[in-house]
């Protein structure tokens, strides 16, 4: 039996980008900024953690691990970076620059999971993945122009309905999970 630890990394997902919806929201002036610092690194760590291991261990089956694990290290970079900016008081611009690319890079992942059939809701997670990438390509125009409130206010929107996508099917992967490792034993426990 493989481990999967899939569930947990897009519900890590879904907050980070509710995160940074109600970041761009709230449009928090600069001497609130650094305390949003912990919760995107709180992200950007969990992230860490598990994208690593998947890309290095290839624990799932086929085209899983490149279409999650590589896409969450590299969110998850991006959020540990945004984290280090609120911290020292630097430029928002500069993770935004990074993350519009890591944004193209989700629409392309989305397609191809969809042009491929692959999991259990292929459509599904299209619709995470082109969400998440509309939505984090408009970031880096909603901090350029932190006075536009009607871009700020939509970026939220289509990243509040990103995160809601990958809090759904993480949660549902959770209830599912749980039901298949239900009789699993680890090695240790066997005779």
């Amino acid at each position: 039996m493989f481990i999967d630890y899939l569930a947990v990394m897009l519900v890590n997902l879904g907050a980070g980008l509710a995160l940074l919806a109600h970041y761009l929201y709230v449009k928090p002036e600069k001497q609130y900024r650094k305390s949003w610092a912990a919760g995107f690194f709180a992200v950007g760590l969990l992230g860490i953690v598990t994208a690593v291991p998947m890309v290095l261990t290839w624990p799932l089956p086929g085209g899983f691990n490149v279409a999650y694990g590589e896409p969450a290290l590299y969110f998850s970079v991006l959020y540990l970076a945004a984290a280090m900016t609120l911290t020292f008081e630097w430029e928002p611009l500069i993770p935004a620059i990074f993350g519009f690319f890591g944004a193209i890079y989700a629409v392309v992942i989305g397609i191809r999971i969809e042009d491929l059939h692959l999991g259990a809701d292929p459509l599904a997670a299209l619709l995470g993945f082109v969400l998440t990438g509309v939505g984090g390509m408009l970031v880096l125009p909603t901090i350029q122009w932190r006075n536009n409130r009607t871009l700020a206010v939509i970026t939220a929107i289509i990243l509040g309905l990103a995160a809601i996508v990958w809090l759904y099917t993480g949660y549902d992967a959770g209830w599912g999970h749980i039901l298949d490792f239900a009789k699993y034993l680890p090695p240790t426990m066997t005779k």
